[in-house]
């Protein structure tokens, strides 16, 4: 009972960090529900999906509501994330639960180095020009194809990569980054969890009880995200999921 206490509360840290950040809090769902909640890896991520796709949809919409949603960045980014999350979903079912954790962890790696960088790009104050985000585009394409085979294989939302092509690359402002990164989540889970039916069934009280509690911190972070510091904020979140990360190659290793 404590545990599931715990683990609804990291679920509140899932949408606290999605509303802050536009991204990275997903990174944090399949953990809870496998070290906290007791699901098998193989059916934690797609039950990540729902919980994460919803939690961002309601804080798009919110960002939309706002004026900061960029649609046809949206649009572009989605359907290259969607296609190769939908493919890479299909073949996640033949992934043992011990490489899948492994591959988890090297990605929370990856998303720690890019946020670490992304909030020294904050303190800096760079800022791509027109000409070098239009010659760059082809990275922004390459970072949303590997943001859907990271969610179709591990149900990572990729908002680490999103936000950084949206705002290093193309020079979205951190605004309008972090909504639109959310949006692109929100299609880009749709597809991966579309991928995942009928390859696993899903305890369907527990989806919505975690989806109800990701989404009382999306709220909380979406008030919160004008009044802190998203430099602090990213850094912060950086340190935490490279502990993350070496706790679980240290738990799969044991295994």
């Amino acid at each position: 009972m404590l545990l599931q206490f715990i683990g609804l509360l990291g679920f509140v840290a899932v949408g606290l960090a999605l509303g802050l950040l536009g991204g990275g809090g997903s990174i944090l769902a399949v953990p809870v529900l496998v070290h906290l909640l007791g699901i098998a890896p193989g059916v934690a991520v797609p039950m990540s999906l729902p919980v994460v796709g919803i939690t961002a949809a309601v804080g798009a919409f919110s960002r939309w509501r706002a004026g900061q949603l960029q649609l046809r960045t949206v649009a572009g980014f989605a359907a290259v994330a969607m296609t190769t999350s939908f493919l890479a979903a299909r073949l996640g079912t033949r992934i043992a639960d011990t490489p899948r954790m492994i591959l988890f962890a090297t990605t929370m790696l990856a998303a720690a180095t890019a946020m670490w960088r992304r909030a020294n790009r904050m303190a800096s104050g760079a800022q791509p020009t027109a000409s070098t985000a239009s010659a760059s585009l082809p990275r922004v394409v390459v970072a949303a194809a590997a943001v859907g085979v990271l969610t179709g294989l591990v149900g990572v939302g990729g908002g680490f990569l999103i936000v950084p092509a949206l705002s290093g690359v193309l020079g979205l402002p951190m605004a309008a980054a972090t909504a639109t990164s959310l949006a692109v989540i929100a299609l880009n889970t749709a597809s991966a969890g579309a991928g995942w039916i009928g390859r696993v069934s899903l305890d369907l009280p527990l989806t919505t009880q975690v989806t109800a509690a990701a989404l009382v911190g999306m709220v909380a972070g979406t008030r919160l995200a004008p009044h802190i510091a998203a430099r602090t904020l990213t850094r912060a979140f950086a340190i935490l999921l490279l502990l993350l990360a070496t706790f679980l190659v240290v738990s799969e290793l044991r295994h």
